[in-house]
């Protein structure tokens, strides 16, 4: 083996080597504002700042999310107010067909009237929003209903499928977030606002009193069963706030946590930057006070 001819001009070259990496660690601190750049800035902090950051964009995701449950259950609110106006319109008209002075022409005209609101019934169970029919279960992209007079309902089956959908609170769990239009408009063996509304229709069309009286009464239970799914969707649009106001301090607390692994103290950073220059600069001054000699002063 041979070795060095000038062992101290190694070890002042190692020396300056060690210093400008130190330098340049701090000037990348400094410049991107992180501790941790590559695994090897401190690799017994990686496996934390990678759930660190997991935990963040899971958060992050669960907000984006909650932001789009926003917007279809506020459209479904909306929906559902206007329903209730519509079918509360339908049940004044019921009551004017009931009155025993009207007659079949007039009864007629009224059940047209009834015909043109159960269209609006049906648009307002036909609600998109976002390109997604928000009650049509999870089959969002077909309309869940259409008109059929030649049916007891006056519309056509339901065309969806049943609602699964939850979203996720940052905190843990999930809820619901939808009802279906069949729950809503034609629930199985519970109250049918389009049966109700239809069957006036029918009765005024008949010009049968009696029949007139009855749909008109069953309106009541239609309008009760149309308010209670407007209260879920009110409580629905409570936990999407709640749950939405928890992202926010819960990105807060991950994002600090974060930040107390990855970012980088700049005043550290710029202190030990200044340090490691002056040391490099006495370095380099101490190196030039060393005597140099060659091998032939070893010579003789």
């Amino acid at each position: 083996m041979i070795n060095s001819i000038n062992p101290s001009a190694d070890s002042f070259l190692v020396n300056i080597h060690r210093l400008q990496e130190k330098a340049e660690r701090a000037q990348q601190q400094i410049g991107s504002g992180l501790r941790i750049i590559n695994a090897s800035d401190d690799p017994d902090e990686v496996g934390a700042l990678v759930e660190a950051g997991s935990h963040v964009a899971r958060n992050t995701q669960i907000a984006r999310n909650l932001d789009r449950t926003k917007s279809e259950v506020d459209g479904a609110e909306l929906a559902l107010s206007t329903a209730i106006t519509t079918l509360e319109k339908i049940s004044v008209l019921g009551t004017q067909g009931a009155n025993f002075n009207q007659t079949a022409a007039a009864r007629s005209q009224i059940a047209s009237e009834v015909t043109n609101l159960l269209g609006q019934l049906v648009g307002n169970a036909n609600t998109n929003v976002e390109r997604r029919y928000v009650f049509n279960g999870d089959t969002d992209q077909i309309a869940p209903y259409s008109i059929d007079l030649t049916t007891l309902t006056g519309t056509t089956p339901y065309a969806g499928t049943p609602s699964t959908r939850q979203v996720e609170d940052p905190r843990g769990g999930t809820f619901s977030i939808s009802q279906t239009a069949q729950d809503i408009f034609d629930a199985p063996g519970g109250p049918s606002v389009f049966g109700a509304v239809n069957d006036l229709r029918v009765a005024l069309l008949a010009n049968d009193q009696d029949a007139i009286a009855t749909a008109a009464g069953a309106l009541q239970g239609a309008h009760d069963h149309l308010s209670d799914s407007l209260a879920f969707y009110g409580s629905v649009q409570n936990q999407v706030a709640d749950a939405t106001a928890a992202t926010r301090v819960l990105g807060l607390r991950l994002t600090s946590a974060l930040g107390d692994i990855r970012d980088a103290d700049l005043v550290q950073a710029s202190s030990e930057l200044v340090a490691t220059r002056l040391q490099l600069d006495a370095t380099f001054s101490a190196r030039v006070l060393v005597p140099q000699r060659s091998l032939f002063d070893f010579l003789g």
